[in-house]
């Protein structure tokens, strides 16, 4: 196989199509195609060109292959106004039951009453909210310019970046939970770092854009 009839193969395939589907839109029959693509003919400049525009790709992508040529960043892709619509719908959800919920939960807490179902309420809910409204400002900053990071080295230093914030939020639900059973030195510490105006939070909001960065390609 050639080097032009692999790169064919390859952006048919990236684009999810058969030989079939793609012959269908050059109008040719599926045997040319596959004449293409395992080199036994090949396609002359004319036929290139509508070849690159069936598989929505540059020409050079055909010549030198998928992904060596850089593609121009679409603007307001779908999965990035899912995304923020998902965290916009998160963060107003949160408003109202803080606006709604809390006050009542508050008052019943003040009264001694049903002391671990708030606990847990709060805890879900922050986890949810602030990581929602983490991953909601790298999902609107993608809505118009391209943030994906290209090495993959990096993606993963992001994931495990960002699963280390989430694991210390939840080590300050556990010390909460469990408090008098850790170390009394260890149980002070994290309730001296976790209770910081922003280390609590803030943490669940860093590990929001960072999983988003490691996870978006």
């Amino acid at each position: 196989m050639n080097a032009v009839g692999k790169n064919l193969k390859q952006l048919r395939q990236r684009e999810k199509l058969t030989q079939d589907a793609l012959a269908e839109r050059l109008h040719v029959t599926r045997q040319a195609v596959s004449s293409w693509e395992t080199g036994k003919t090949q396609p002359d400049i004319e036929t290139l060109t509508t070849l690159a525009e069936a598989l929505n790709a540059d020409v050079r992508e055909l010549i030198y292959g998928p992904g060596r040529i850089e593609r121009p960043y679409a603007r307001f892709q779908r999965r990035y106004i899912i995304c923020t619509a998902v965290c916009v719908l998160v963060f107003l959800a949160w408003i109202v039951m803080e606006l709604t919920l809390e006050p009542y939960l508050a008052e019943l807490l003040g009264k001694g009453y049903i002391v671990w179902p708030i606990f847990v309420y709060g805890v879900t809910v922050s986890l949810f909210a602030y990581s929602a409204v983490g991953v909601f400002l790298p999902a609107v900053i993608s809505l118009w310019g391209d943030i994906r990071l290209r090495s993959n080295r990096l993606r993963r230093t992001m994931a495990v970046l960002g699963l280390l914030f989430l694991s210390h939020y939840v080590l300050w639900a556990s010390v909460l939970l469990l408090g008098n059973t850790w170390y009394p030195i260890l149980r002070d510490w994290f309730y001296w770092l976790l209770n910081l105006p922003f280390a609590r939070n803030g943490t669940l909001f860093l590990s929001g854009c960072l999983l988003f960065l490691s996870l978006n390609k």
